[in-house]
């Protein structure tokens, strides 16, 4: 059984690790600050984070058994054979029974509390009795939902209920096909049974195929719906779809014969102000069009928030004015729930001694493990163990459940956080009332734990506490930099938090590179021109240049600073020392309470006169073509661009995208719970319709991955033995090859005698294996960063030439030696130093032009070509030619052989010549 409160503290965790992987930034002590700032072990106050807020859902009263039901001709008999469960809950039978007498119902109860079973178990036993009678084809129930995706959701489950049982189903929205011809999918015979529906639908989801399976009984598209005789009993639509089908003559053809025995509204709440009224208006059209008067049919609306909760008639009122019915004919269902067990005579008791976010992470570990069925012996040992060092509550490891409910039902601590939470609470305002009540201190952590225990402790599979948490969470609003203290800068989630916090020093807007994870800062100033040697502009003060800042705007020059270059080992490129400016900089100073600019650090800030206010920054020389743009990185050299028309710097502000914070906080829910299935809902079509395309378009990115592995778990391949894999995996597998690889069918058709498709389905997938094995060394994204992939280099192995005259030189052993050349190359190879004869990718400069950006088969913003060599010629320049030796300081390769020999002395320059 789902724990919300485990559950909750590991999707809020992993949402708040993503954003602290998501922005790699390089700088140690910036990384420090971003890992404080977001970690849930150390902080529940992040301003990432509001809430979280705990209620108790009580148990609902259990009412009769559907087959009592079935037997007292509330329901059809063989509705207790398709349900998943065989009682009904109090409000449903209530819900049940109103429904049979013909009364309008409105059902408003909470979020999971079956309203939807509450109005379809009755509509689906009428269809059942018209099918035992042979009744005419005609519609039956029209079931009306503010939003597709919730009729879709529905459309699902109408499957799983109905395949096999004869009543015909059919969804009727804007997207369904209009001939038969158009669904797709898998059609089941007809006759199929239920089993083979969901043997089926087991099938397509072992081969991660999204498409749906139709049952006989469902009516997918317009023309099967239409047809004389073969109308759907059930029809699931919308309020727009519906006037149509009143409106348009072809479409009124699908109610000829309709017996509209019931019209239901799901989430009846969205039905309000001028839409309620003009609904209200269709449904008497409605009736009117199929000859039915108010009392003919029988009229259901749900909603979690219609009804008043003192007892109040506003869900009443709301469905005489909706359907047009007298108030003696509505009957209003509440929810109906079971007393709690609470013994009278209760003790006071809290945690035992010892350090209570451990004992936290011990009982919630311990759960995880042990709250299932299928939990061993050792499991639940543990368990138990946790629960007696953390609470002193002793239980059997074969009984801890019941135990457990028994110990908490007489614990003065839960009594008390159970009648505490008789309203939602943030997590503060439970601590202080729990606090007032108990009269002794009590911390978040051993709330926690008690929430926790007491939706674990069950009788009769029943908890003591039901908790609902409410948890609102975001991404990185704009994080900014402040220097409170010399040149350290503190880093802020958002210009927000330092303004509640109330820092009054200046704030930079803070980018990364998304390659190396290199640091910027974002300023706008007046004037400023540095496309030369040394910053221009400004204005004249006192024998300095001083640039004022000025809000963002087509009069602001915007510039990127950096207080050091974050990477801490030496560049092959380095010129002798750790501490020069890096290249493309100069210094400058930034006043760190008015931001102001100058030429100068050691007076006080030329703008607002305070002294000892000026930090000392390097600002990056900009290209006097693209004034204010960052032309290339001046960490790892990944180039900016144009993309679409727009230029895009190779660094990137720390700022959440909502829709990729949606995407990973989706997949985090559904990775935890249980059932997974999950609706996402978005403020229009066009958010969700782009939600969507970017949820498929990343998530087949992590799928091609996951086939790599796959691919390299059985055996070792080659780059182009991976390619040709992967390539006739895709040849056998269409629908596969069109998820993975969109941008060839979009170039080319796949043929049966043509090679085009498969020559650029190889491209296609080669640059994508080749853009795998170059990942960034300090990328946390792909295959080799999680440690599912390792690239050898043939040839190293064995005691070549080099291995025999090298590796006693160096004091070391050959494979020593082979595993240090190796790790060089390893390095090279991350930074896409790597020659493919085939494509030349990483060998030549792309523009949009090129066939492979054109298509989509790779951008060429991001690949900085640059070629290596043992030791540059004069007229090599650093941004193109990388080398391994410098006459003039310690590069990367010195620095790794020095490691290497030890006190051993080398030549250097045959070693690196040999090496190559």
């Amino acid at each position: 059984m789902l724990n919300p409160i485990t559950y909750t503290e590991h999707v809020v965790a992993d949402f708040l690790r993503y954003q602290m992987t998501t922005y790699a930034l390089a700088d140690r002590a910036l990384r420090a600050q971003l890992r404080t700032l977001l970690n849930l072990d150390q902080t529940r106050d992040t301003p990432l984070l509001k809430g979280p807020y705990f209620s108790l859902s009580k148990t609902f009263r259990r009412g009769t058994s559907l087959q009592d039901l079935g037997r007292e001709g509330i329901l059809h008999p063989h509705v207790a054979n398709i349900a998943g469960h065989a009682h009904a809950y109090g409000h449903q039978e209530s819900a049940f029974r109103a429904i049979a007498a013909g009364k309008t119902t409105v059902v408003s109860t909470g979020t999971g509390s079956g309203k939807t079973e509450a109005f379809l178990y009755p509509v689906i036993s009428q269809c059942l009795r018209l099918r035992d009678h042979n009744a005419a084809a005609g519609i039956c129930a029209v079931i009306v939902y503010p939003m597709n995706a919730l009729a879709e959701d529905q459309l699902g489950r109408l499957r799983d209920l109905l395949a096999g049982t004869g009543v015909t189903f059919g969804m009727y929205v804007g997207k369904t096909p209009r001939e038969r011809r158009e669904v797709s999918g898998e059609r089941l015979r007809q006759g199929a049974s239920r089993a083979e529906y969901r043997q089926k639908v087991a099938a397509l989801q072992a081969r991660n195929d999204a498409r749906a399976v139709h049952p006989p009984e469902e009516r997918a598209s317009r023309e099967e719906m239409r047809t004389p005789g073969q109308q759907p009993r059930i029809l699931l639509t919308n309020v727009k779809q519906l006037e149509l089908l009143l409106t348009r003559q072809q479409d009124a053809e699908l109610f000829d014969g309709a017996l509209l025995d019931f019209l239901i509204f799901d989430e009846a709440h969205t039905f309000s102000g001028a839409i309620g009224a003009e609904t209200a208006c269709l449904i008497r059209r409605l009736r009117s069009y199929c000859g039915k008067g108010e009392r003919d049919t029988v009229s259901v609306a749900t909603s979690a928030t219609i009804a008043d909760r003192t007892g109040g008639n506003a869900g009443r009122d709301f469905a005489v004015r909706f359907f047009g019915v007298p108030p003696d004919q509505v009957e209003l269902v509440r929810e109906d729930y079971e007393p709690d067990h609470w013994q009278a005579r209760r003790v006071a008791n809290g945690l035992l001694a010892g350090d209570p976010i451990e004992h936290r992470q011990a009982v919630f570990q311990a759960l995880e493990r042990a709250d299932h069925d299928g939990a061993s012996d050792e499991e639940r040992t543990r368990l138990v163990q946790a629960l007696e060092a953390a609470t002193g509550i002793r239980c059997r490891p074969d009984a801890w459940q019941l135990d457990l409910h028994a110990a908490m039902s007489a614990s003065e601590t839960a009594w008390q956080l159970s009648d505490t939470l008789d309203k939602p609470r943030p997590l503060g305002e439970l601590l202080v009332e729990l606090q007032r009540r108990l009269g002794r201190p009590i911390g978040e952590e051993e709330v926690l734990i008690w929430l926790a225990l007491g939706a674990a402790a069950r009788r009769e599979q029943r908890p003591l506490l039901r908790p609902v948490v409410h948890a609102f969470v975001r991404g990185i609003d704009g994080a900014v930099v402040t220097f409170p203290a010399g040149r350290a800068p503190r880093l802020w989630l958002s210009a927000a938090q330092a303004e509640a916090d109330r820092d009054p020093h200046f704030r930079l807007p803070i980018l990364s590179c998304t390659t190396c994870g290199q640091h910027y800062f974002e300023h706008h100033v007046a004037g400023f021109d540095f496309t030369g040697n040394q910053p221009g502009g400004g204005e004249a003060r006192g024998g300095h240049t001083v640039w004022p800042p000025l809000p963002p705007g087509e009069n602001a020059s915007r510039l990127l600073l950096l207080d050091r270059l974050a990477i801490d080992e030496l560049d092959d490129d380095d010129d002798g020392t750790a501490t020069s400016a890096p290249r493309r900089t100069a210094p400058i100073g930034f006043c760190k309470h008015c931001g102001a600019l100058q030429n100068q650090t050691a007076q006080a800030c030329l703008g607002c006169g305070r002294p000892g206010s000026v930090v000392g920054l390097l600002a990056v020389r900009q290209n006097s073509n693209r004034p204010g743009k960052l032309s290339s990185c001046i960490g790892c050299g990944a180039l900016g661009g144009e993309r679409m028309g727009r230029w895009r710097d190779p660094a990137r502000p720390l700022r959440a995208t909502a829709v990729a914070d949606v995407h990973v906080l989706a997949q985090n829910m559904l990775h935890y719970a249980e059932r997974r299935r999950l609706l996402v809902f978005a403020d229009n079509r066009q958010d969700a319709a782009f939600q969507a395309g970017w949820m498929r378009d990343h998530a087949r990115h992590y799928r091609l991955r996951s086939i790599i592995h796959e691919q390299l778990m059985v055996r070792t391949h080659t780059v182009g033995d991976l390619v040709a894999a992967l390539d006739d995996l895709l040849d056998r597998d269409d629908e596969l090859s069109r998820t993975l690889a969109p941008e060839v069918w979009s170039v080319h058709r796949k043929e049966e005698l043509g090679r085009a498709h498969q020559g650029e389905r190889r491209k296609f997938l080669r640059v994508q294996v080749l853009r795998e094995i170059t990942t960034g060394a300090r990328q946390t994204i792909g295959l080799e960063p999680w440690g599912r992939m390792r690239v050898d280099y043939a040839g190293l192995e064995g005691a070549g030439n080099f291995h025999a005259t090298w590796a006693p030189r160096l004091g070391c052993t050959s494979a020593d030696l082979s595993l240090w050349v190796a790790c060089l190359l390893d390095t090279e190879r991350r930074k896409r130093i790597v020659w493919d004869a085939e494509l030349k990718l990483f060998s030549r400069t792309w523009s949009e032009a090129d066939a492979l950006v054109s298509s989509g088969f790779t951008a060429g913003l991001d690949l900085h070509v640059r070629g290596l060599k043992v030791q540059r010629d004069p007229g090599d320049r650093k941004d193109w030619v990388a080398q391994w030796q410098s006459s003039r300081g310690m590069t990367l390769a010195r620095q790794l052989l020095a490691k290497l020999a030890g006190s051993a002395q080398v030549d250097e320059g045959a070693f690196f010549r040999d090496l190559w």
